[in-house]
Order: structure tokens, then sequence, then C-alpha cells
């Protein structure tokens, strides 16, 4: 079975994955600190009304970590949608490659 990835994307993808992370995981301690992230937070899309911010930062930290590692594993799920598998493709990956929903399923 090939990769989907060249080599080349799969470390570029794999960079931003872990870039993704040191920002999130950065947040996280700077909230846990009692410092006011929620400019940050807004600016990333992650503060949302009922969640609180460690919440919402956790989340998108596992979403990182689970995607790393489907990247890791040469796993077929890497790069498509959670709901309806499909692909999301290279130009939306390279953007975000820590999405998990197509466009039509984002919101959901």
């Amino acid at each position: 079975m090939s990769s989907r990835f060249d080599t080349a994307t799969r470390i570029q993808l794999h960079r931003r994955l872990l870039d993704r992370g040191v920002v999130l995981a950065t947040l996280l301690a700077d909230v846990l600190a009692g410092k006011d992230k929620a400019p940050a937070l807004e600016a990333l899309g992650l503060l949302r009304p009922g969640i609180r911010p460690e919440e919402a930062l956790r989340k998108a930290l596992d979403q990182v970590e689970l995607r790393r590692g489907l990247l890791d594993r040469d796993d077929d799920r890497y790069g498509r949608c959670d709901v309806c598998g499909v692909d999301l493709g290279g130009v939306a990956l390279a953007e975000m490659p820590w999405a998990d929903r197509c466009v039509t399923h984002a919101a959901s």
C-alpha cells in the first residue's frame, strides 16, 4: 500500500502539526497560570460560550495529537473528514493540517 503523501509533504504536515501543538500547549500553560488569553483563543477560533478556555485548549491539543498519530502511522483516515470520509485536499491540509471535517461537516 502506498502512502497518500510524498515524504516532503508528510514532513511539512508533521512540522505544522507540531508547531500547532506548541502554540496550544503554551496557551494552555498561560491559561492555567491565570493569564487572560481570550484574544489569542478568539483569534484561533477556540473561544466558545459555555466551554472553559482550558477545556477548549485540551480538546484542540487532543485533535492535533490524534491527527499527528494518524499521519505518522500513514493511516488513510488522516486528511479525510471524520464524518463522511471525503478527502480534505492538499490545499486545505497545507493550511490546516489538524482539520478533521470537510466544509459540509465543519459546523457539526
